[in-house]
Order: structure tokens, then sequence, then C-alpha cells
């Protein structure tokens, strides 16, 4: 399988996106991130913009709060057997404007709140 890059200069070291958290280092795709959120998007293909593997970090959210962050990105989705609570929908109402979660599509606030209610 061939590997999919975001230019045809970028190698190996330059297709992951580091998110920090606390003092663990998290690997994410590029291409996913793009896929998953204005923000990366707008981050990654501006002409202006540093491209470099800048680190976000994410210490802010709970271990399980990030666990939601994590498998969405990847999925696209939430957990099934996940329960959410009101914690968790505060902290992700605190830092959903921080890490500009809002601009995610779809809106994993929404779907938060959404699996909340049901």
């Amino acid at each position: 399988m061939k590997r999919i890059y975001l230019n045809e200069n970028e190698n190996e070291n330059e297709k992951d996106f580091i998110i920090e958290r606390k003092e663990k280092q998290y690997k994410f795709p590029k291409l996913i991130l793009i896929m998953r959120s204005e923000l990366y998007r707008g981050m990654f293909l501006s002409v202006t913009e540093d491209k470099s593997n800048k680190v976000t970090d994410y210490s802010e959210l709970s271990n399980k709060s990030f666990q939601i962050f994590e498998y969405w990105i990847y999925l696209n989705q939430i957990k099934e057997r996940i329960q959410i609570t009101k914690e968790i929908i505060n902290e992700f109402q605190i830092g959903i404007d921080y890490f500009q979660l809002n601009q995610t599509n779809p809106n994993l606030f929404d779907l938060l709140i959404n699996k909340f209610n049901n």
C-alpha cells in the first residue's frame, strides 16, 4: 500500500502531528486531522502557516475525555460503551474553545450532548 502525503516532498518524519498530553506524546496522522477538523485543515494546508510538527497540548483534558477525542479523531464516532457524564460535558465545554474542537466536522461537542441526552 502506498503512503499518502500532504505533498510530494514530505518525508516519514513529517506525516504525523504531535499532540502532547501531560508528559506523553501522541502521533496523529496529519491526513486524519485534516479530514476531521477545520482547525487542523487550516493549519496544515495554509500557505502562510508553518507546517512543522507543532505540538498541541491537550493536558487540560482528563484521561476519559482524551480517550473520547482520540477515538473520535480516528473513527469519527464516539465509542458505544462509553458513558458520557455531566463532568465530561462540562470539561469539553470549557476546553472546546481553547482547543478549537468546535471546528471539527461533525461537531464533537454536539455528538457528546446527543449521546448524553440519549
